[in-house]
């Protein structure tokens, strides 16, 4: 009875490594759309309370078995008639994230903090990020990339105010091991197949 519990325990604790590995453990890119949101007095002093931005690119890199580094550029979003921004915003962001354990197998959520670059009509100022956000993954290939900023401007820079950054994007896992050892998958990647296992 004993030898049968160790080995189910042994089994569950391997498969579990195996999907936490799998799920945060790969370089990732990213493209979507994000759009931020200014309190009502904030928004009035930058030109819009809300601003859109089209495309917003993003790529991640492991750096341990729970952190990864995760670096994205937001654009102004170009006037496409339904969509049109008041003020200007553009931002390049970095971000450490904490992975926690997968939930429901596919979804992996996580938290970062960082920091970002945001230019405005008046300059480019910095700002302190904290948020979180998750990847629910449809194959082992493709996720669905929702998260939440919270990016703080210091009172002294009145170029920019604090605000809200939320985004959504379709990530793609890449699978550098084959690109750069020529590995069985190398044929594979080659024809598209990026994702890491």
């Amino acid at each position: 009875m004993m030898k049968k519990a160790f080995f189910l325990a042994l089994i569950f604790s391997i498969t579990t490594s195996v999907i936490s590995q799998n799920l945060n453990s790969s370089w990732q890119i990213g493209a979507g759309i994000g759009i931020v949101k200014f309190g009502k007095n904030d928004g009035a002093y930058i030109g819009d309370q809300h601003l859109f931005q089209v495309p917003r690119l993003n790529l991640t890199m492991p750096v341990g078995e729970r952190f990864s580094i995760d670096g994205a550029i937001s654009f102004n979003t170009i006037d496409v008639g339904f969509i049109k921004n008041s003020a200007k915003y553009f931002s390049m962001d970095g971000s450490v994230r904490y992975n926690f354990n997968p939930l429901f197998k596919n979804f992996a959520p996580y938290v970062f903090a960082g920091g970002s670059i945001v230019d405005s009509d008046r300059k480019m100022t910095p700002t302190l990020n904290i948020g979180a956000g998750g990847i629910y993954w449809i194959n082992q290939a493709i996720g669905i990339n929702p998260q939440v900023y919270y990016k703080h401007s210091f009172e002294g820079f009145e170029s920019m105010r604090s605000h809200l950054q939320g985004t959504l994007g379709v990530v793609f896992r890449l699978n550098w091991d084959n690109i750069f050892t020529g590995g069985n998958n190398a044929a594979r990647t080659a024809k598209g197949n990026l994702h890491c296992f």
